[in-house]
């Protein structure tokens, strides 16, 4: 008795872990990043952490400086999304300071977050994606006339950005203009790309004690919108998302094993998730990484962690405790 009661006063005396949750930032899913930052502060186990939201302004301007964060925390709970977030661009920072972050490090988030970059390098590896072509800077790069009168529908996007900001199905060459002036809105590096009509899957990939874990697929079908757009994405009720997605074993089977092998590809750390599409043609095609995915009440991530039996606060735990390692 007295050796049990020993150890609960040791548990209760050992010092929390000091967590910076850092939000905001100048991105365009600033308002996102924030609903991150709630659920995760509202998440986070009281008698292990000691946590802190620093909301970066929509300026970039920091609320403490670097050295601070340094001496004031153990570790920084990336709660950004989208452009300086998830772009590599903060890591970067992070990295040079030698203040220890969740997620992936500054390299792996840069190719990740550019989709015409990660798609050109995993299409190499023999990753299976739509066809595509982009405009960097404004100007057209890599077969673009051709890829876009040989592959209408297409899909165009901001080819940095995340959360389907500035996204647009293109049924007829008369609409493509808009389109593209609707994705610069949000960058000067566009993506075209062919659409693939299908259903809609994702698949969350975590490191576990030193194991990588590919979490049950999930598919989304979008209520309101054509596809899995911002609105579809963080309005409550706004999509169905089924967990474990209601396609054959096999399918279910190879989209986590192509999760597994594109982290690993992309040199991903601690956690991300990817997205699909399975196609009418029965083929799964790859779209896109989520470095920094959402950890809203309606996000993916935590529904798929949820399906394999490991609850939110413990997916923290987790991602904390890899940052930490």
């Amino acid at each position: 008795m007295k050796e049990m009661l020993k150890g609960l006063l040791s548990f209760f005396r050992r010092p929390k872990v000091r967590v910076a949750v850092v939000s905001g930032g100048p991105s365009s899913e600033y308002e996102v990043s924030l609903k991150t930052a709630k659920m995760v502060m509202s998440r986070l186990k009281s008698q292990k952490y000691q946590a802190e939201e620093v909301r970066v302004s929509k300026m970039g301007k920091w609320p403490i400086s670097f050295k601070k964060l340094k001496e004031e925390f153990d570790v920084v709970f990336i709660a950004m999304h989208g452009e300086y977030g998830e772009d590599g661009k903060l890591q970067a920072k992070l990295e040079k300071e030698k203040i220890v972050f969740t997620g992936s490090g500054s390299k792996a988030s840069k190719l990740s977050m550019d989709k015409a970059l990660l798609s050109e390098f995993l299409k190499k590896k023999g990753v299976l994606i739509p066809e595509f072509a982009f405009l960097k800077n404004r100007a057209p790069v890599k077969n673009f006339g051709p890829v876009i009168c040989a592959c209408l529908p297409l899909v165009v996007k901001p080819s940095d950005r995340g959360s389907s900001v500035g996204v647009t199905i293109v049924n007829k060459l008369t609409d493509l203009a808009p389109a593209i002036s609707e994705a610069m809105k949000y960058s000067s590096n566009i993506m075209v790309q062919k659409y693939i009509a299908g259903r809609e899957l994702t698949c969350g990939v975590i490191e576990k004690d030193g194991k990588l874990i590919a979490f049950p697929v999930t598919e989304i079908i979008p209520k309101k919108s054509k596809f899995f757009d911002y609105k579809a994405k963080y309005v409550k009720g706004a999509s169905e998302e089924i967990t474990p997605a209601k396609i054959s074993q096999k399918a279910a089977a190879e989209v986590k094993k192509q999760s597994l092998k594109i982290f690993k590809m992309a040199k991903c750390q601690s956690y991300a998730r990817m997205d699909y599409i399975l196609g009418e043609d029965g083929k799964i095609y790859f779209l896109e990484i989520n470095t920094l995915p959402g950890m809203t009440e309606t996000s993916l991530l935590p529904q798929g962690a949820k399906a394999h039996g490991i609850e939110f606060s413990s997916l923290l735990d987790i991602i904390i405790s890899n940052a930490l390692d």
